[in-house]
């Protein structure tokens, strides 16, 4: 039996891995920005000493910086999809692999930080099974490393940074 094109077994498998880092990415942001919002919700909310968390700039910055962050891995996302939605499965391994990387093990990292930080905002209560910030990091933690570890595709996006991929 063969699956896919004779010949092109190896373009197949890698269509395959991309497209799954693609959707690693993705399902981070969205579960990022989720972290996100809820501690800002929360931070309007919760008022020790008569006035919201929400003014203090120690919960305001981090939050604003992950925010940011997923805004703007937000759009690399999008265009990397749409680009990888129109090109061939062999092109998509010679154009776009070190920009899947970029997005996977970015957005692995961010909803980490995202976890780790409404876990803070929270208090107590964010560590707990009340609240699904732990479930979220302990689930998204293993992205780091499932579909290639953050450091090998690292080593991809070097690759065509300096030029060591074009180099036989």
């Amino acid at each position: 039996m063969v699956l896919g094109d004779l010949d092109y077994g190896l373009a197949l498998a890698q269509h395959f891995v991309h497209e799954n880092r693609i959707r690693q990415a993705a399902s981070s942001l969205g579960a990022a920005q989720y972290c996100i919002n809820e501690a800002v919700k929360y931070a309007g909310e919760r008022k020790p000493f008569g006035k919201p968390l929400a003014v203090n700039q120690a919960i305001q910055f981090p939050l604003v910086e992950l925010h940011t962050e997923a805004a703007m891995l937000r759009q690399l996302i999008y265009a990397t999809s749409a680009k990888m939605d129109t090109m061939p499965k062999p092109e998509v391994a010679k154009r776009l692999s070190d920009v899947i990387s970029m997005c996977n093990y970015r957005a692995n990292r961010l909803v980490c930080d995202a976890a780790d930080r409404a876990m803070q905002v929270h208090g107590g209560i964010g560590y707990s099974r009340h609240k699904p910030f732990e479930h979220i990091y302990r689930h998204h933690r293993r992205y780091r490393i499932t579909e290639g570890a953050e450091e090998i595709q690292m080593r991809k996006v070097a690759g065509h940074l300096f030029g060591f991929m074009s180099k036989g």
